[in-house]
């Protein structure tokens, strides 16, 4: 009976998230071909508009799109998955293609807010509705983990058409291909994903409320998760921000610095589903998702000290992409795995939490990376910058995982 049961939720879900591998590697395709240029095709938009209001313009798009989909947390609840989520990369599609069409600053910001909150609903619903149409743990890490796989398809193949196309200052030809992979991933979710779907409605028009979190506050492993996911994201956004910083003014290679900053993308395409096995087996043995969580982000900070140790600066770049690049592999499908779980009443707001917890790690963590990293770089010190957030990393969680209140288990059951 329970082998008909397992066989019977496989054959529900794999359909729905074959669909959403497919949208999700045309829509991060077209994503990751507008974000390597979008700073230079501001400027070159706008010849007037300096470095802060470059700076501010990718800060907003960014923020957007980790943040947009919160505000409009009730009423998306209220249409079908597939119409959601086309018409959100139907505005992805109109906002990046302004971009090559505007000239003053302003719009060029209105066109990049409209852009990341399309990606940003799209984004969030995807993974809720996976969260929705899979039971189980290990279900929903090995569909979180073909997202993830789909994405850094996207992630490795856009920058190479993003210097392929965009030349001389003319956006059109990039804003078509862009365009192009959005179409097609619409006409993917119209053709293929299921009309009847529908989000479950969430009691409180707030993503985030009183008594959201007091659960978290209350559960032992929601505000462990919580934690260690905020930690995780921080420590994740520094590969682009300090690392990227670090191959730009140390390695010398256009070719190596290619090499570095794409290589965690290519290793999990390459990667992602023997990891997963592996992640599979385990938690098929008894692990859990905070556990692995945690581990993933000791790896992020084993990452770090490779680059504090001392080596030659091109081995300790390669190093640190590996651990970087296996660390990921974990701790992407992990972290929607584990939000997915939390004692919520709906999926929407279990991810919606999730959502808040990556962009205020990634925000504060690309701050940092972009700012104290540089200081210390400039004199000299920045060896001690990855090892102060190694030490920091590694300690709190570790200390994190062994020590158990009484109340765990009775909590979480």
């Amino acid at each position: 009976m329970t082998e008909l049961s397992v066989a019977a939720g496989r054959e529900r879900t794999e359909p729905v998230v074959k669909v959403l591998a497919w949208d999700n590697l045309l829509g991060s395709l077209g994503q990751y071909s507008v974000v390597p240029a979008l700073g230079v095709l501001i400027a070159t938009q706008d010849p007037g508009a300096g470095p802060g209001a470059v700076g501010a313009g990718l800060f907003l798009y960014f923020a957007t799109v980790g943040l947009a989909s919160l505000v409009v947390n009730r009423w998306v609840a209220r249409f079908r998955y597939r119409t959601t989520l086309w018409v959100s990369w139907a505005l992805a599609t109109a906002g990046f293609a302004l971009l090559a069409l505007l000239h003053t600053f302003a719009l060029l910001v209105a066109a990049l807010l409209l852009a990341g909150f399309g990606v940003s609903v799209h984004h969030v619903l995807a993974r809720v509705l996976i969260a929705e149409r899979t039971t189980g743990d290990v279900e929903r890490n090995r569909a979180y983990s073909w997202m993830n796989v789909a994405l850094n398809v996207g992630g490795a193949a856009g920058p190479f058409i993003a210097s392929l196309l965009y030349v001389a200052g003319d956006a059109r030809p990039l804003m078509v291909a862009v365009a192009v992979c959005y179409l097609l991933a619409s006409a993917v979710l119209i053709r293929w994903l299921p009309a009847d779907l529908r989000p479950a409605p969430t009691p409180t028009a707030w993503p985030l409320n009183r008594a959201g979190l007091k659960v978290v506050l209350r559960h032992p492993v929601a505000w462990r998760t919580v934690v260690v996911a905020t930690l995780a994201t921080f420590l994740y956004a520094q590969f682009y921000s300090a690392f990227a910083l670090l191959v730009a003014e140390r390695i010398a290679a256009p070719l190596m610095r290619a090499v570095l900053l794409s290589g965690p993308a290519i290793a999990i395409v390459v990667l992602q589903s023997a990891v997963t096995g592996v992640v599979t087996s385990l938690m098929r043995r008894g692990a859990r998702p905070m556990p692995l969580l945690g581990g993933a982000t000791v790896v992020f900070g084993i990452s770090m000290v490779s680059l504090g140790s001392g080596l030659p600066v091109l081995s300790a770049c390669l190093l640190a992409v590996a651990l970087f690049a296996l660390a990921e592999m974990v701790f992407t499908p992990m972290l929607n795995t584990a939000f997915a779980a939390l004692p919520f009443p709906t999926s929407l707001e279990r991810l919606n939490f999730r959502q808040v917890c990556w962009t205020a790690g990634e925000a504060l963590g690309s701050l940092c990376g972009g700012t104290l990293f540089l200081v210390l770089a400039a004199r000299e010190l920045d060896r001690f910058y990855w090892l102060g957030l190694a030490v920091v990393s590694i300690a709190g969680t570790v200390l994190l995982l062994v020590t158990r209140p009484r109340t765990a288990s009775r909590s979480a059951s």
